[in-house]
């Protein structure tokens, strides 16, 4: 009781702003620090489902082995695109229409 003795009428408006004012900081910091940790949790999903894929999944190699598989169609398909408007005027096919590679 000899803390409120001493205590100086003066800071009495400061302890009745500060103390709401303190709540509401504790509020917003609990808010923002569950934003983070919701934006972390999605980064480090993805980082996990990379990782499963790469270390294979259940199967040993087998993730490996699609994403590799995947990789050399993408690269496929690139390449493809890239030589067929050179190709397209020697030899004309029905690819080449489709895709407009005819003009």
């Amino acid at each position: 009781m000899e803390l409120l003795q001493n205590m100086d009428p003066a800071l009495l408006p400061y302890i009745a702003v500060g103390c709401p004012l303190l709540c509401v900081v504790i509020v917003v910091v609990g808010f923002a620090l569950q934003t983070v940790g919701s934006f972390f949790d999605v980064i480090f999903g993805f980082v996990q489902a990379a990782t499963d894929v790469l270390e294979g999944g259940p199967v040993a190699w087998c993730g490996c082995v699609l994403l590799l598989l995947g990789c050399i169609a993408c690269a496929g398909v690139v390449f493809l695109f890239v030589t067929a408007p050179g190709s397209c005027t020697e030899y004309p096919t029905r690819f080449c229409e489709w895709f407009g590679f005819l003009s």
